[in-house]
């Protein structure tokens, strides 16, 4: 190799280190938090990275100022020694972060100081003033993660928003705002993943009709959807699995809106995930659980289901009229089913 051909190369890596470490910025964290202990102790979390940035103090009420060095912009969330989850969201980037917390209420109560943050706050003020009027609350967080990732394409806050408002909006809608990201973004293996979901359950959104799943019943004997889809009833989805404790935690809640609403048309299945029948029917038998079930049906890959508990209510005519957490699929059930 000539000497001229060294020097190029190790001016192009010279250059190339100072890039990298060009990217290094230094980033500050203030606030306060409520009912903290006088001298607790948090700590942040890259909530992509799954990591622990930093360990932060507070001191009366206020967070010790916090400051670090990062490589590249992070969503984070707080974490305290001794309570359960952790409280977000946050983002760590050049200038000072300024956060207001609640460790009862387990969530962000303000944030702002730096630009990023400062539209986040738009985010975290319509999600603290959350009404019963939920169409409302739903069309208002799109508009808002819809501006913020339009402002934002390439930032890490636009997908991890994307992720956490999945069951907000609608598989067509989220898919739009993938749209939105930069190349690079949408590419990345979390998002790509996504994405791969997002079709498969905007298969199934609401206004669809049903698709069908071949599972076992308890019985052992073969048993598909379109058994109790389509037949002239509505049908309430119930999907859980024998390890899942907030399934079973809220299995009495189901089924008492099944007995509230059964003489007015509703019927109740349970549909498994990612479970053997084995464990679904001991669990079945423990909990005296009379209505059908479908074992092994695979509603992953039919309906994108990725978190569980889920419910699915179906029309009489097969037509899915609503899909996601209870409460949401209860109100659904509440507006058709009220004057019958």
């Amino acid at each position: 190799m000539t000497m001229n051909k060294k020097l190029i190369i190790t001016i192009l890596l010279a250059l190339d280190a100072m890039a990298g470490q060009g990217q290094d910025f230094n980033w500050c964290l203030e606030g306060t938090v409520e009912n903290a202990a006088p001298n607790d102790t948090l700590t942040i979390i890259d909530s992509e990275r799954h990591q622990p940035i930093a360990t932060i103090q507070v001191k009366d009420g206020a967070i010790v100022p916090a400051s670090g060095v990062l490589d590249k912009p992070a969503v984070c969330r707080i974490a305290k020694k001794g309570r359960r989850g952790s409280i977000g969201i946050f983002v760590l980037e050049e200038g000072t972060t300024t956060i207001s917390i609640d460790l009862d209420k387990a969530y962000v109560l303000k944030v702002g100081g730096t630009p990023v943050n400062n539209d986040l706050a738009t985010f975290i003020d319509e999600q603290n003033r959350r009404t019963d009027n939920h169409a409302a609350y739903k069309e208002n967080m799109y508009r808002i993660v819809s501006d913020i990732v339009e402002k934002h394409p390439d930032h890490a806050l636009s997908p991890y928003l994307i992720d956490w408002c999945q069951l907000l909006f609608t598989p067509t809608q989220s898919l739009r705002l993938i749209g939105m990201l930069s190349s690079e973004l949408q590419i990345s293996p979390n998002v790509d993943r996504r994405k791969e979901i997002l079709l498969i359950e905007q298969e199934t959104e609401v206004g669809r009709m049903f698709k069908d799943m071949t599972g076992i019943a308890s019985d052992g004997k073969s048993v598909s959807l379109s058994d109790f889809v389509g037949k002239g009833s509505y049908v309430l989805a119930d999907f859980w699995a024998s390890w899942c404790g907030p399934c079973k935690a809220e299995m009495p809640h189901v089924i008492e809106l099944y007995e509230r609403y059964r003489d007015k048309g509703l019927h109740l299945i349970g549909i498994t995930v990612d479970d053997t029948p084995e464990k679904s029917d001991a669990v079945v038998k423990e909990k005296g659980l009379s209505f059908p079930q479908i074992y092994e049906s695979k509603p992953r890959s039919t309906y994108g289901i990725m978190a569980i508990p889920y419910t699915i209510l179906f029309a009489p005519d097969g037509t899915i009229l609503a899909r996601g957490l209870l409460p949401m699929v209860e109100k659904k059930l509440a507006e058709i089913l009220k004057d019958k």
